[in-house]
């Protein structure tokens, strides 16, 4: 459906857009299409190493660890950086580095991740 420039303008000024840059002459797209779509960009329904770790992270960490430290991303994948809440937590860490990295390579999808790097 064409608008009026005027028309145009209204709707861009009610969705927040520039008021040059709304493109009315696209045909509607049914959202459960944009859905497949996205998910094939993003590879949303496949194993990733980064929901792996999430499903698993009290099993990685314990209990009492896991609740204190957190993953912020895969970096190179090879690489899981770790948020911890202070400097004692990051030295204890540091100190079970290796057994931490080993469950990690265990689990699907993470053998990959090669390197911990813990920040606090």
């Amino acid at each position: 459906m064409k608008f009026s420039k005027a028309t145009d303008d209204l709707i861009a000024d009610f969705l927040g857009l520039p008021r040059n840059k709304i493109n009315t002459s696209r045909n509607p797209v049914r959202l459960e299409n944009l859905l497949v779509v996205l998910e094939e960009q993003y590879k949303l329904e496949k194993p990733s190493p980064e929901r792996v770790l999430v499903e698993k992270w009290e099993e990685i960490f314990g209990v009492g660890l896991a609740a204190r430290c957190h993953p912020v991303r895969i970096k190179n994948d090879t690489t899981l950086v770790v948020s911890v809440t202070n400097q004692t937590l990051r030295a204890e860490l540091q100190f079970r580095k290796r057994s931490i990295l080993e469950k990690i390579q265990r689990l699907d999808h993470c053998g990959a991740i090669t390197e911990l790097v813990i920040r606090s």
